[in-house]
């Protein structure tokens, strides 16, 4: 009766493992079937049906996205670039305004503070579609299409609710003796910001840069809007144009995405432990 009770009985433990399983097949079986797509031979693709299990294995695509000289390679290593510049564009430019800006609603006292800080948090429900016309119009106006720096500050302005949310909840578990201690020494408020509260809370900055970097890596909507072209499009638009109306070219397709996903995978590898303290942190408190 008291294993039913607390739910640590042998049947729920075995219920625990299949949703496990469940997931971890769910999560990865596509990362598998890209990777055997990837590396198959052409004899592999007139296979019918298809072979779960690859029975060669050949890295012509991935010669064909890294040779140099080719025209794909050309254009992959220049979308590459481009998701590289915007992605991490992106991060620096959230982290450097969402600090302060963080910093401001934990501890500056401000007329209409909670109501601002309730607003921004409220657009983390906004869909990007509702405002890419409205801001379309003000890239054009700008001369901002088919710009990096387009890019990124459209993707800055959407990444900057969450990062802002994520920084504040770190700084207002801070002791304010610390920061008190440093002004009673001589230290400004952007001083403090950078050699108070930023080590104590680099947790938080970097789940925010972590989700920041990943958001804007995986983004697509917006860069094929504003940065379509050869020389600003990223690998999330270029790939699918890998595919056309009348063929498809999956093994290429494969090899990119597999190319792709090694940055954010590498990222999450290393970072994990300060990404989940960074998110977890400021909520347990």
């Amino acid at each position: 009766m008291r294993s039913r009770r607390t739910g640590h009985g042998p049947f729920w433990g075995t219920v625990r493992i299949l949703v496990g399983v469940l997931v971890v097949v769910w999560s990865l079986a596509p990362i598998y079937w890209a990777t055997v797509i990837a590396f198959a031979t052409p004899a592999d693709f007139r296979r019918s049906p298809a072979a779960l299990l690859p029975q060669g294995i050949s890295l012509g695509n991935f010669g064909r996205l890294l040779e140099p000289g080719s025209a794909t390679a050309d254009v992959f290593v220049s979308a590459l670039g481009s998701s590289i510049v915007q992605a991490v564009g992106t991060t620096v430019l959230t982290l450097a305004i969402a600090l302060p800006a963080a910093y401001a609603f934990a501890r500056l006292r401000f007329a209409g503070s909670r109501a601002l800080l309730v607003v921004i948090t409220v657009t983390l429900a906004v869909p990007v579609y509702l405002v890419l016309i409205p801001l379309f119009q003000l890239a054009t106006a700008t001369g901002q299409i088919n710009t990096q720096q387009g890019v990124v500050l459209v993707l800055t302005s959407a990444a900057l609710p969450l990062a802002i949310w994520i920084l504040r909840s770190h700084i207002v578990t801070l002791p304010e003796d610390l920061e008190s201690a440093a002004r009673l020494d001589g230290a400004g408020t952007f001083r403090v910001l950078r050699s108070v509260v930023g080590p104590l809370v680099a947790p938080g900055l970097v789940a925010a840069a972590v989700v920041t970097f990943l958001a804007s890596w995986g983004a697509f909507l917006v860069p094929l809007v504003y940065a379509n072209t050869t020389g600003t499009e990223p690998l999330t638009v270029l790939i699918p144009t890998f595919a056309s109306k009348f063929s498809s070219d999956y093994g290429l397709q494969s090899a990119a995405g597999l190319i792709a996903v090694l940055p954010p995978v590498v990222l999450v590898v290393l970072l994990q432990k300060h990404l989940l303290s960074g998110l977890l942190k400021g909520a347990t408190k």
